[in-house]
């Protein structure tokens, strides 16, 4: 029985790390990367009708162990107006990669570092909870506060959330969200695509909390090492 249990770890543990990204899709991802594991990731949101744009966060996250990741995300735009680079130091400790148990408890906190003159540091702290009430079905939910200079309005208390449906070893459909009329305020649908070992796709379509005029696709593609 001891023998079978261990396997049945060890696979869910070799899935889970192919698909192991530091958000949802915006949202942070409860899980968090075992000790000496490194994952990178690239983020394309862009729009095809106008205003048109596109941007780019490459990222990189390391495990820490204790249940802690560390990771920093330089996202900017990069064909309107002023490229607003941003270094964004993360912390998150949570759930080790490896875990099977159905309650979660996820904290995290950004810190926001602009490159861009005129542009102030801010900061961004979650906690989260999570549940699996079926094996490929996993709901997680709860609070964020942000400082001005990282919503673009005012410093706010607001919610955020996700939804994880995996549908076999290589596919899970996804949505995720923060309320709120801020810089990051969008609902999110999308998919994760594995179609090689370590290798994962994020096809997914943004939907502002502002206006229409916001609304993006997103395109992810994450390696771990």
């Amino acid at each position: 029985m001891l023998k079978t249990i261990m396997v049945i770890l060890a696979l869910i543990a070799c899935n889970t790390i192919a698909r192991a990204q530091q958000t949802i899709f915006n949202v942070p991802s409860p899980d968090v990367l075992i000790r000496g594991i490194v994952y990178g990731e690239i983020d394309v949101p862009f729009r095809l009708a106008d205003p048109k744009y596109y941007a780019l966060t490459p990222r990189v996250v390391v495990g820490l162990g204790a249940n802690f990741e560390g990771g920093i995300n330089f996202p900017g735009y990069i064909n309107v107006g002023d490229k607003l680079w941003t270094g964004i130091i993360a912390l998150k400790h949570g759930q080790s990669l490896d875990t099977i148990v159905p309650w979660t408890l996820t904290e995290g906190a950004h810190l926001y570092l602009p490159f861009t003159s005129g542009q102030k540091t801010g900061g961004f702290g979650y906690v989260m909870t999570g549940y699996r009430p079926l094996l490929r079905l996993r709901l997680d939910g709860g609070v964020y506060g942000a400082t001005n200079a990282v919503t673009g309005t005012e410093n706010k208390i607001g919610a955020l959330g996700s939804i994880e449906l995996s549908i076999n070893d290589w596919l899970t459909v996804a949505v995720d969200g923060y309320s709120g009329k801020t810089n990051f305020g969008y609902v999110t649908g999308g998919l994760f695509v594995i179609p090689a070992k370590d290798l994962i796709l994020y096809p997914a379509y943004q939907f502002s909390n502002t206006s229409r005029d916001a609304d993006s696709f997103l395109m992810e593609i994450g390696y771990t090492f």
